[in-house]
């Protein structure tokens, strides 16, 4: 784990509230795997707000250049995308486990709902680079002014499935009905499902995993102080487990096996 104090090599609004920094770290960059996550605050410029919030690790180009994708959705996102070009945030990580890579034999299909493509691109650039079987990014928006990430998972080279709510680009309808498209269709290597985004679609995906056999890796979010697993901030509960009623978003994940959270109550 690193704390730095980092200075803004790019912070650009990219869609509809959504934005996306840069900055250069190797050690950061170095540690990193898909899955982790940073606690950022935007450092001794204000203390508004007073704690660091989680930002999963969006991807690592280059080497040494780290990115996040936030959402502005309050006071401290507000803030953060307010920054410039040499401005500096602090930032400790990263922080908590990462998503198991497939197996020989395994395809991955990776299932974005909306802000949940934050982890999943880095994820996407590593399972490139391993050159394993063929990898599936199924995308799902709300809006077309909500799309983001598109021309860069195309550059990768990924079989990209595209669905908004409203029918606005892409196919009409959710991010889940891609799934079950994509699982119909006769697939000639087992699929390893990795997936995030809001819970009802987690829970969705869940479920179509379970009822196909198949493995799922969800990565969830939580509203965490520490992301050392001391404020407790960050619980979901356990299923079916009498030892662990709860799991704690940053100690124990924030990846999770999907069969391993109770869905009822998430």
């Amino acid at each position: 784990m690193v704390e730095e104090t980092i200075p803004l090599e790019r912070n650009e609004q990219i869609g509809k509230d959504i934005w996306r920094m840069e900055f250069r770290s190797t050690p950061l960059s170095s540690l990193a795997k898909p899955g982790q996550f940073l606690m950022i605050h935007l450092g001794k410029r204000t203390q508004d707000p007073l704690l660091r919030r989680p930002f999963s690790i969006h991807g690592i180009l280059d080497h040494h250049r780290v990115q996040v994708l936030y959402r502005v959705v309050g006071t401290g996102t507000s803030l953060l995308s307010t920054l410039k070009k040499g401005d500096s945030i602090s930032a400790i990580g990263p922080l908590g486990n990462s998503f198991p890579l497939p197996l020989t034999g395994e395809e991955a299909v990776l299932v974005a709902g909306g802000m949940g493509i934050a982890p999943l691109y880095f994820l996407t650039q590593v399972l490139q680079k391993n050159q394993g079987p063929t990898t599936s990014v199924l995308l799902g928006f709300s809006t077309s002014e909500e799309v983001v990430c598109l021309d860069e998972l195309e550059a990768l080279g990924v079989h990209l499935s595209l669905a908004t709510e409203d029918g606005s680009r892409g196919g009409k309808g959710l991010v889940t009905d891609l799934l079950d498209q994509h699982l119909s269709q006769g697939l000639t290597a087992k699929p390893i499902i990795y997936t995030c985004g809001p819970p009802p679609m987690l829970k969705k995906v869940a479920q179509q995993a379970a009822a196909s056999h198949l493995k799922c890796s969800v990565s969830l979010e939580g509203y965490m102080a520490c992301g050392l697993g001391i404020c407790l901030g960050c619980a979901v509960k356990a299923s079916h487990n009498p030892e662990k009623v709860y799991h704690y978003v940053c100690q124990d994940g924030p990846v999770f096996p999907a069969d391993t959270i109770d869905w009822e109550t998430a």
